[in-house]
């Protein structure tokens, strides 16, 4: 490696027969997005020995570009949100929490709840399906806990830097023309990363396969890679010696201490140097990789929540002011929970008849409802399971459905993705119903028909009454079932069975149901179940209003 250091230049380096651009900056400790820039390098790929890299300046402003949160006039915006009323959290699969300690032995003070990831190069292959771009992703608000995808993902306008974001990982580098393409060169740069994580970790007695400390370093790796140094080199020697172990509120501390220099001093221009702007930050990214890894399967059961590190609980930052054009882009909206359900996590109880939630539900209902005589022709092994069931569903309640949902989904299979991928058939709402778009419900039923073909079942938004669906992407959705399998009726019409979770009663909820059929409206080419618009949800009309793709 030959680096020149001229007086009044900046250093340099001479590129070598078989260099990479990954291989030079994990050499140099440069990020390689920043080396490519400073060189004005377009494609990654392309470099030629005997040409001359100049090496980035040290900068003591901790990468300005780094996501800032807020906003000028103090408004407050969670920057990352899947726009579903009902779905701020994907429900855990149930395997997923009875998963066993095995292979959770680690080194002192990494006995977290959470087990190791077995491969630390597999977690970072697959391209936008590997698990560091999920969950990571899920951080920088491009990615859900179960994989899907945001508006974001596909190109969004830093607000800490007006650059151009792609990808997982929010991207800035050159050589990426697709947000798949961002993903691949930020895997790799983890990938280069994660040997100098390991060894420091390893150093300072803590186990580097632990996947809360792991993907903590990986993300904030990908937010500041200066920070991430000083992590690995100063914060994980303390970790090993804090008496709260390696925990959520320790990790945030390590964080935020990251973003200090060898004086003491903070040194994050993208938070104007504000502690607790960074800290509200660094509090958020981490409450986001804990859901994501909860909701993956690596919560192994034995994690207790520190006191103060609810992220809902903490003032959330907000982007610089942007051009109206990027706002209008990234903008989302979100449904407020109820104070009783942000302080407590669960749902508010009721006796009777639950009338005023998202989903009304007559919680005393045990009415045998005899199974339907003709059962579809093509049928998903998809188990029932309901909303209000705090065992199998996280935050169980009124506004678990699409979390319901979603694990019914998985249980036989099935990813689903997030809103930016829906099918979307309804385009407006009134109170006899919706308007549908038939050339996109013909798609969403192709659709359905596919994937019920190869055995996944499809979730599904529908609408049961007008208004109040303001939490929702497309603000018309209520609630959320699963279609399950397709057949004909006697009358020779085709209908789709599904279950719905918005009831405690599984006969009634479960597709055996012969209510829980939604047959073709021949008038709009959309899915509808006949029924009144009031009353419990279980017996209401139902009009399909969204098809959520699997992944």
């Amino acid at each position: 490696m030959t680096v020149r250091n001229n007086p009044g230049r900046d250093p340099s380096y001479s590129i070598r027969r078989r260099d990479t651009l990954s291989k030079i900056a994990e050499r140099l400790n440069v990020p390689m997005d920043e080396l490519a820039r400073h060189n004005n390098i377009r494609d990654v790929n392309k470099i030629r020995a005997g040409d001359t890299l100049r090496l980035p300046p040290p900068r003591d402003g901790f990468d300005a570009g780094s996501q800032t949160t807020q906003r000028t006039d103090g408004s407050r915006r969670r920057t990352a949100t899947n726009n579903d009323g009902f779905d701020p959290r994907v429900s855990m699969p149930t395997e997923a929490r009875t998963t066993t300690t095995a292979g959770t032995t680690t080194a002192s003070g990494t006995q977290n709840g959470y087990r190791n990831i077995q491969d630390l190069g597999a977690f970072t292959r697959g391209g936008s399906n590997s698990e560091a771009a999920i969950i990571v992703g899920t951080s920088e608000g491009n990615r859900t806990p179960s994989g899907g995808f945001t508006r974001s993902y596909g190109g969004h306008t830093d607000p800490g830097n007006a650059a151009h974001n792609r990808g997982s990982f929010s991207y800035q580098g050159p050589g990426a023309s697709t947000p798949q393409r961002a993903d691949e060169i930020w895997n790799r740069e983890l990938t280069n990363a994660t040997p100098a994580y390991e060894r420091a970790a390893r150093a300072a007695g803590l186990d580097p396969n632990n996947a809360l400390l792991a993907s903590t370093f990986m993300d904030l790796h990908t937010q500041s890679p200066r920070a991430a140094r000083n992590f690995i080199n100063r914060e994980l020697p303390r970790l090993a010696q804090d008496p709260r172990g390696v925990t959520r509120e320790s990790l945030v501390d390590a964080r935020v201490n990251a973003y200090r220099n060898d004086r003491g001093e903070l040194r994050a221009a993208g938070f104007d140097h504000s502690e607790r702007r960074l800290r509200a930050d660094q509090t958020r990214r981490e409450g986001a990789l804990v859901r994501a890894l909860d909701a993956r399967g690596y919560n192994t059961g034995n994690t207790q929540q520190p006191a103060g590190t609810v992220d809902r609980d903490v003032p959330i930052p907000t982007p610089r002011p942007r051009r109206e054009a990027d706002a209008a882009r990234t903008s989302k909206t979100t449904e407020e929970r109820p104070a009783t359900e942000r302080t407590t996590g669960r749902r508010q109880q009721t006796s009777g008849r639950t009338t005023d939630g998202a989903t009304p539900t007559d919680m005393n209902d045990t009415a045998r409802v005899a199974a339907s005589g003709d059962r579809a022709a093509t049928q998903t092994r998809t188990p029932w399971i309901s909303q209000y069931d705090s065992s199998r569903v996280v935050d169980a309640g009124d506004k678990a459905c699409f979390r319901a949902a979603t694990a019914m989904a998985r249980a036989a299979g099935a990813r689903v993705t997030g809103p930016g991928d829906r099918i979307q058939l309804a385009t407006a709402e009134g109170p006899n119903g919706i308007t549908v778009n038939r050339q996109q419900a013909e798609r969403g039923r192709n659709y359905i028909d596919q994937q019920l073909a190869a055995g996944r079942p499809v979730v599904v938004g529908v609408n049961h009454r007008e208004g109040r669906n303001v939490g929702n992407a497309d603000r018309i959705t209520d609630h959320f079932v699963v279609i399950t399998g397709k057949g004909v009726d006697a009358q020779g019409r085709t209908f789709y069975t599904f279950n719905d979770p918005a009831t405690r009663n599984q006969s009634r909820g479960a597709d055996t149901n012969p209510n829980n059929r939604f047959y073709v409206d021949e008038r709009t080419g959309g899915l509808s179940r006949p029924g009144p618009r009031t009353g419990n949800v279980v017996q209401r009309q139902f009009e399909v209003t969204m098809v959520r793709p699997n992944a």
